[in-house]
C-alpha cells in the first residue's frame, strides 16, 4: 500500500512522488458528499465575479470556479506548493482557462484590499498554527458585501471499521494529535469568523466515505506513524496492517470522516 501521510501536505514539494498525492487528492475530491459541500459553497458564486481560491493546490476547484464565473469573471489561485501551482497552470492551459495562479502564503496574501467578491479555502486552515490570520487575510481582500466559504474536516471524527476498536481509537487519536495543527477546527471556526467581523455565518456538514483504495493507503500510513512515535506496539502495527489489508482485499473496508462548510458575509 502506498504511503499517504497528511503531514506531507505541510511540505508537499519535498515528497518523492508528487503524483501520488495528486492522485490521492483527485480521488478524495470525487467523493459524493464532498462534492455536495462544494456545490453548496458554489451557490455564492455567479458569472462575472472575482474569485480567490486560497490553498488552491493543483486547481481542482479553481478550474470549476473559472467555468462558473465565465469570461467576464476573474479567478485567482494561490498555494505554497510550487509543484502544485505548476500542475494547476498546466491544467488551466490545457482547459483553455485564464486563471492567475501564484505561489504564496495564506497568512500574507499578495492582493489589494477589497479586490475580490468571494474567497474560498478547503483543507487549508487545519494545517496552520494560527488559522485566524489566514481568515483575516481572506476577509481583507474581499469587498464589503462579498463572501467567504471554508471547507474543513474534523480530524477527530475519522474512523475505520477494524474490529479492535481500542486500537482504532489509539491510532486515530495519535493521528489527530500529530498529523495537523488544528484537529478539531470546526469547533472554534464559527466563533472565529464572528470575532473577525464576519456576519451571516452558516454551517453545513456531511460525513464523507473514503474510497477503498485511498482508505487503505491513508489508514496504513496512520498506523505506521503511530508505531513510529511509540503510540502502538509492533504487534499492534502488525494487527493493524493485516486488518486493513484483509478488509481491503474483501472489499469490506469502510472509513469515514466529518466535513464542514462554513460560509459568511463580509460587512
Amino acid at each position: 500500500m502506498t504511503d499517504l501521510s497528511l503531514k506531507s501536505f505541510t511540505a508537499i514539494d519535498r515528497v518523492a512522488d508528487l503524483q501520488t498525492y495528486i492522485d490521492a487528492l483527485s480521488a478524495f475530491d470525487a467523493i459524493a458528499e464532498l462534492q455536495e459541500l462544494k456545490q453548496l459553497a458554489a451557490r455564492r458564486v455567479a458569472a462575472d465575479m472575482r474569485i480567490l481560491d486560497v490553498g488552491c493546490g493543483f486547481g481542482l476547484e479553481t478550474l470549476r470556479l473559472a467555468r462558473l464565473t465565465g469570461p467576464g469573471g476573474a479567478v485567482s489561485g494561490i498555494d505554497k506548493s510550487a509543484g502544485f501551482i505548476a500542475e494547476a497552470r498546466r491544467r488551466a492551459q490545457q482547459a483553455g482557462l485564464s486563471i492567475g495562479f501564484e505561489v504564496g502564503d495564506a497568512d500574507a496574501l499578495p492582493y489589494p484590499d477589497r479586490s475580490f467578491d468571494h474567497a474560498r479555502a478547503e483543507r487549508l486552515l487545519i494545517y496552520l498554527s494560527e488559522p485566524s490570520r489566514a481568515v483575516a487575510e481572506m476577509r481583507r481582500v474581499v469587498r464589503p458585501g462579498g463572501s467567504l466559504a471554508l471547507i474543513e474536516p474534523d480530524i477527530g471524527t475519522t474512523t475505520v471499521n477494524l474490529a479492535d476498536r481500542a486500537l482504532v481509537r489509539r491510532v486515530m487519536a495519535h493521528e489527530a494529535d500529530t498529523a495537523v495543527a488544528q484537529s478539531w477546527l470546526p469547533g472554534p471556526l464559527a466563533g472565529m469568523l464572528t470575532d473577525l467581523g464576519l456576519c451571516d455565518v452558516s454551517v453545513a456538514t456531511r460525513v464523507l466515505i473514503f474510497p477503498p483504495d485511498l482508505a487503505a493507503a491513508y489508514f496504513a500510513s496512520a498506523g505506521t506513524s503511530a508505531h513510529h512515535d511509540g503510540a502502538i506496539s509492533d504487534g499492534d502495527l502488525a494487527g493493524w496492517m493485516e486488518g486493513i489489508g484483509e478488509l481491503h482485499r474483501k472489499a469490506r473496508l469502510f472509513a469515514t470522516i466529518g466535513y464542514f462548510l462554513f460560509t459568511a458575509a463580509v460587512r
